[in-house]
């Protein structure tokens, strides 16, 4: 397929498939020259990547035009779709198109369903904070693609320090295998060397859920000064009062079954629900919907460019709402 679209909210994994495919597809001598990003902010981006990716690489190997963060996968001018139409079936057999985008493509648009016919789909989804097997799985994968050797107690501590992180997963297996020398690593090292960014983002959610803005804010400050990306943050938080709010909503509405309220919730372990109905046993249906309006607010603020020194506004805004 001539173009290659990425999409997910997992910015690390997708970038490392961008590398993947560029050690695959590029010549290493004429790589520099075949790989051409062209930024969301050129106002002629979508034209000079459909002039670039019809023409032929540069000396050996294939050719890349990279578009991040592309409004080709939404709503295009029929101009856009007009040329599209002429480009796509020619693109030269070296040559590939590269979408990426944090957001699905919306296929109701005309100019989506057209590319769609000529792409490869890879998405690169953030694995829920609850599906820890999946998580384990990853961690695992991690290792054994830089040749880490983890015990299962160790595998286990690493995902309860990290989550559902994986950029801090890669980090940190970076830093283990450098420590260990080849040699097996046990959870006591992990624990040792590797810093608990998870549960600090569950502490977070559960002092905003509970109303505590000085524990909360003292759990921001303490993800911020370990680096932690402000959506990695968001996208925690968003996690956790999402199941609050369908589990909350289940009872209010007088649903009786267990079993029925976690497949609402999309509960992998149905025991979990037990905990879920303690920790909202106080919350208010009207504040956790209140909570996800905010936090999709602060989303939105973050993905267009706001800055994450107003994390803190909202954090006390989802305390005190």
């Amino acid at each position: 397929m001539p173009v290659h679209i990425y999409w997910g909210e997992d910015d690390f994994l997708l970038s490392k498939a961008v590398e993947a495919l560029r050690a695959q597809h590029l010549d290493r001598e004429w790589g520099l020259l075949n790989y051409i990003q062209i930024a969301p902010a050129d106002k002629d981006n979508i034209a000079n990547a459909l002039v670039e990716i019809a023409t032929a690489p540069l000396g050996e190997g294939g050719k890349i035009v990279h578009l991040p963060q592309s409004s080709l996968l939404g709503a295009c001018p029929l101009e856009v779709i007009a040329e599209l139409e002429k480009t796509l079936p020619n693109i030269p057999e070296n040559n590939i198109l590269l979408i990426t985008s944090a957001k699905k493509p919306d296929e109701r648009n005309k100019s989506v369903k057209l590319i769609l016919q000529y792409a490869q789909l890879k998405t690169f989804p953030i694995i829920p904070q609850w599906e820890s097997t999946k998580i384990v799985s990853q961690v695992k994968s991690f290792a054994s693609s830089m040749g880490v050797k983890l015990t299962n107690d160790a595998v286990a501590a690493l995902v309860e320090a990290v989550g559902n992180n994986s950029r801090q997963a890669w980090n940190e297996l970076e830093k283990l295998k450098l420590y260990a020398q080849d040699a097996p690593i046990d959870a006591q090292i992990v624990k040792q060397l590797v810093a608990n960014t998870s549960s600090s983002s569950l502490e977070l959610a559960a002092a905003c859920r509970v109303g505590d803005p000085t524990l909360a804010l003292k759990q921001l400050d303490r993800l911020l000064a370990l680096n932690e990306p402000p959506l990695r943050i968001v996208a925690t938080l968003a996690t956790c009062f999402r199941t609050w709010l369908s589990a909350k909503a289940c009872i209010e509405a007088g649903w009786k079954d267990d079993a029925a309220i976690a497949k609402f919730v999309e509960l992998k372990n149905p025991k979990r629900l037990f905990f879920i109905k303690q920790e909202i046993r106080a919350a208010s249906l009207i504040k956790l919907k209140k909570a996800m309006a905010i936090l999709l607010e602060l989303e939105v603020l973050l993905k267009s460019g706001g800055s994450a020194e107003n994390l803190a506004i909202y954090i006390i805004e989802l305390c005190t709402v």
